[in-house]
Order: structure tokens, then sequence, then C-alpha cells
């Protein structure tokens, strides 16, 4: 993979995943002769030892591997804050492991928004823009809309052929820019006044209040967990359920649509337009195949690349639409259904079952920037000198640590890979090392899979290259090396110029990861295969998210 850091950063004979402790699952699969015993461990939230965490390494003494469980890993749990992910998988010798897929909670998000861009010019100090005819429409009013000038949480109110209102004024010193138009009526409201009468207790001048705003999520000011719209009395006003607790005048803020319930008060996957690339190849890497076909001036998705979030609907007009075949061509499209999208002009030649890429939407203004560092990889193993030839003979049975760095890259702008990427992605991660580059992807399940069941998303190695940098031959015990691997991701990044006013954005987008408002126990799911052979599935352990009211405590995070 990479010439390795000095031997003895990650001890020889030190293992990340001791035995015991409440927090460890154990997979054996013995049946066949290829594969031996697997274990997986994954770490969740708390330490194994937390007097270890408390004391800042003081209860640690001479525990090392106690050391790494604990540090910089202790990660509150509480709703609708972002926790990173870590886990740990030690492979035991003679299974080989080169394909990763994690089922993550239920509960939680990862960045999806859609979004365009427009070239505007804000009119200083006033709450208008313009711009070339019909580049802002009707269907765009309760969209936030940012960038230049343009005042933090604006969103657009009204939509003429050359002209638009915003929620909030812009600054008072104004050029011409290009906006990102988030599609999503989730948004910030500047100007609120509540009640605590039953109904008719929202009210906003701004609001541009619609029935797509029924039941998502009001917060902020005096409403409590589970707040929703469920009556649109007109453009200003609506009822939200439960009634807010006290009465609120701006300057109070309140969001709306950091989530959407449906009509038993559960958390559903949000509806609006997610940006994704669909990528057709050869079947044998995890999560590859035919995502779409194009033809004339329509793009269908497959039935799978649908179940996996690569659908469409008619919410996607004007988004940018990127088709590469033999040759590429920029559109944008003009209508959608759930499997269908309407072109404006013709697709590309070479578009086949097995090769073609389309990049729908473009990133929101929450949308990390390409090669944003936001996750790290760790391994232990017995470097073969074939593929790093600084390294020791295979014989010696000698172990090197190394860590890689993890890179966000938006779709339509991913780096290379060992494999090609999933079907349907909204995002990858990136190691691109100085020996070989690989690659994970964020995968979206809308309607729940076979690894789990419910709306959730996945973040799939299709190949990691294990079996590329172990050492295969040599004398006894070679190649009978075991494995450890260890990957965590952050869920945030830093942000970059230009910085955006506070409240811009897609409320219900999160950065990277995100933990939503559901509370309870929650688990996610793995997969581990070998050149598309399943070697152990199992779930990750528990983690119970409590309530926003309950004392802040570090027992537990959804990590």
């Amino acid at each position: 993979m990479v010439a390795p850091l000095p031997r003895g950063l990650l001890e020889t004979g030190k293992r990340w995943d001791h035995s015991g402790g409440s927090l460890s699952t154990r997979f054996e699969s013995t049946g066949g002769s290829v594969h031996a015993p697997t274990e997986v461990r994954f770490r969740v939230g708390g330490c194994r030892n937390s007097d270890c965490c408390r004391n800042s390494y003081s209860g640690c003494a001479g525990r090392r591997s106690h050391r790494l469980w604990c540090a910089g890993r202790h990660l509150p749990g509480d709703p609708g804050r972002a926790i990173g992910r870590e886990v740990r998988l030690h492979q035991n010798a003679g299974a080989n492991v080169n394909s990763i897929t994690i089922a993550d909670a239920n509960n939680t998000q990862w960045h999806h928004g859609a979004a365009r861009t427009v070239a505007v010019t804000p009119t200083p100090s006033t709450n208008t823009i313009t711009y070339a005819s019909g580049a802002i429409v009707a269907g765009d009013i309760g969209r936030p809309i940012s960038g230049g000038c343009i005042g933090g949480a604006a969103f657009i109110r009204t939509a003429a052929a050359t002209s638009a209102t915003l929620s909030v004024n812009n600054g008072a010193t104004c050029a011409a820019t290009t906006a990102t138009i988030e599609y999503t009526r989730s948004r910030v409201l500047t100007d609120a006044s509540c009640s605590t009468a039953a109904s008719s207790n929202l009210t906003s001048a701004t609001a541009t209040f619609a029935a797509a705003d029924l039941r998502k999520s009001v917060s902020g000011g005096p409403f409590g967990a589970g707040a929703k719209i469920t009556a649109v009395v007109n453009a200003t006003t609506a009822t939200v359920t439960p009634a807010p607790t006290a009465a609120c005048t701006a300057p109070d803020t309140i969001t709306i649509g950091a989530a959407t319930y449906n009509a038993s008060n559960a958390v559903i996957w949000a509806a609006d337009p997610n940006t994704k690339q669909l990528t057709n190849s050869a079947a044998p890497p995890a999560g590859s195949g035919q995502a779409f076909s194009c033809s004339g001036t329509t793009l269908t998705a497959t039935a799978g690349a649908v179940a996996a979030g690569g659908g469409f609907s008619a919410a996607y007009a004007k988004l940018k639409v990127v088709v590469i075949g033999t040759t590429t061509v920029t559109t944008t499209a003009t209508t959608g259904t759930a499997n269908t999208l309407t072109l404006a002009a013709a697709c590309p030649a070479g578009i086949t079952a097995a090769a073609g890429t389309a990049v729908i939407g473009e990133p929101g203004a929450n949308a990390p920037r390409n090669g944003s560092a936001m996750t790290s990889l760790s391994a232990e193993l017995n470097l073969a000198p074939t593929l790093v030839a600084t390294q020791d003979d295979c014989n010696k049975n000698t172990f090197e640590g190394f860590q890689v760095i993890g890179a966000w890259n938006n779709p339509g702008g991913y780096g290379p890979g060992l494999a090609p990427p999933v079907t349907v992605s909204t995002g990858q991660i990136s190691f691109p090392t100085s020996v070989i580059a690989f690659a994970a992807f964020v995968r979206p399940q809308p309607t729940g899979d076979a690894l789990l069941a419910g709306a959730h998303y996945e973040f799939v190695f299709p190949l990691l290259p294990t079996t590329l940098a172990v050492c295969t031959t040599g004398t006894p015990p070679a190649p009978a090396n075991p494995t450890a691997i260890s990957f965590g991701i952050n869920p945030t990044v830093l942000a970059t110029a230009p910085f955006l006013p506070t409240g811009s954005g897609n409320p219900a987008d999160p950065a990277v990861r995100a933990i939503g408002p559901q509370t309870g126990a929650f688990a996610g799911k793995y997969s581990l295969s070998n050149s598309g052979t399943v070697i152990a599935t199992g779930l990750l352990p528990s983690c119970t998210i409590q309530a926003a009211t309950v004392t802040p405590s570090f027992a537990c995070g959804d990590a």
C-alpha cells in the first residue's frame, strides 16, 4: 500500500481488538476448505476501560491496546449531533477479506443533498436578485439559496422571469456571483412568531408555507422534540404539533425540515433529490453492475439502482446531468419519473451495461470540498516486498504498521481506485497512497436491503488491497499471517473559503455524517467478502441514543 511508518509505532504483537469486554462480536465461518475462522470486532462509542477515557490514560498504565481504544474515540450520542464511526477488523490467519460493507445504523444520515448553480446578481441591501430569463422558476420557491453577498438563511420567496425576492436582505456590497440553490424546502425562518395555541401557532411573513411542508420537523425556540407541521393554513401560517411550550417572537430562529415524519410520527427517508453518481461496470467487485441505460434523450435507472437510491422524481427538473460514454454530454433534466429522466440533450455514444457514468446534480452548499480529509485507515500486516520494495522477506513473519488518510469526493469528482464505483453512490472516500489507490463509497438504501432492514446508508469498500499487500509466499508460518485493519470516519471536515453565513444551505443535509432525532437502541451491520464470496456477516453492537433533555454523558455513542 504505502511505505510503512517505523515498526513499533503500532506495537508488534499488540492487538487493537483485545479479547473480552462487552463491545466485541465474534463470528466464525468454519464451512469450506478456504476460510479459517474470522474474528470481527467493532467499536461503539464507549471504551472497554471507562477509567482510561475519563482520566486521559491515567488508568491505562502498561495497557497499550486500551490506550489505542480510548484515544480520541469516546463520543457522546445526543440526537442531532454528528458522530464518527470506527470499525476494527482482526482477520485471522488464512482468511482473506478484500471487500467490506458496513450498513450504518438506521438513525444516521450521510451527506446527500442535491443542488444546482445559477448565475445571479444580488441588489445590495435589498432582498432582490436578478438573473437570465428562466434561470429561476416557480418550482424553486421555498428552496434555500446561498453565494456571494446573499444573506444567511436566505430562501426564495417569489420568482419572476428575470428576478426573485428572498427571505432576507442581501449585504451592502454585492457583485454578480454563482449562487447554489438547494433542492429541498427544508429552510430557516428568521422572522417567526409562535404561540401556545393548539392550532395556527406558527407564523412568518416570509415562510411561503405549502402542502410540501406537511410533516416536516420544526425545531428551535420553544419547540420540543418531535414537533412537526400538521396543517398549512396559508402561506404565512401553519399548525405545529405538539404546540410550543412558550410563545416566541423574532429573532427566534426556527428550522423547518431538519427531519421528516410519517403518519405514525416516525422519522422517514427524505424524498428530496440526491446528488449522485450512477456507474455501469462489470459485475465481480461488490456493489457493481448496471445502474442505468441512456437512449435518445431518456436516461433510465435499473430496478436495482432505484432500490439503492438511484431513482428520480419530477423534483429533479433543471438539475445538471453529466453522462459519460465514449464522449461526454453535459445537459440538464427537463422532467423526471421514478426511474427516468428526460434530458435537454441527447445521450452520448458508448453507454452499455458494463460501461458509462451519469452524475445527477451538483454538491449543495454544505458539501465538503473534494479532497477534504475525513477518515483514517490503519493496518498491521506482514507487508509483501513485491508490493512495497523496502520490506523484509515474507518468511521473517514481521508485522508492519501504517496509517493512511481518506478524502471525501463528491459525485463527478471521484478519484482513482482498485475497483469501479458501486452502481449508486452519493460520495467517495479516496485513499490515494504512494503505492496504490483504493476507495470506499457511500451508498443510499432508502428501502433497506438484505443486509439491514429499513432505510439506511452503507459505506462500501468494493475492493480493499489487503490481499495484494500481505505476504502469500515464503516458508511457514507465512502465508498464515493475520491482518488487523481499523478505519474511523469523521462526522465533518474543516470548512474552507468561501465561508457561508450562518444558516445557509440545507438544514437536513449534514456535512458528512450525523445522528438523526430518533432515540432508542440502534445497530448497524457488516458484511465481509473475498472476490464476491461472503465470509461473514453480523450485527454491530447496539447503542442507545438518549433524549436531548437527559444529562449529558459519555456512556455511549452511535459510532
